[in-house]
């Protein structure tokens, strides 16, 4: 639906498909969810309902997975505006290359 503008979708978009599969694994019990992937960045798009709490509820369960995968933060689009969703802190040692931390 797209009314005014604004419509009914989200879409995040994740480092990589792996991390965009397992996104959708944890929304698809509640949402409509769709990935893909366009110019090397792998997309989540969520079909959200008109209930007053359901965009609220599906940002706080992004943001769960953001700070679970240490991320550090994924941009989303939401009504034809970007935004970008923080939580958690970015794990550097996940990083290929990356030194081992001095204990």
């Amino acid at each position: 639906m797209d009314v005014a503008g604004l419509t009914n979708t989200v879409q995040f978009e994740l480092p990589d498909l792996a991390g965009a599969a397992r996104l959708a694994t944890l929304l698809r019990p509640y949402w409509a969810v769709g990935v893909s992937e366009q110019d090397d960045v792998a997309l989540v798009d969520v079909y959200i309902r008109a209930s007053a709490t359901d965009l609220a509820t599906l940002l706080r369960s992004v943001e769960d997975f953001v700070a679970l995968e240490c991320l550090c933060a994924i941009r989303f689009e939401l009504d034809g505006r970007g935004y970008v969703l923080e939580a958690g802190g970015a794990d550097w040692t996940a990083l290929p290359g990356s030194a081992p931390a001095l204990t």
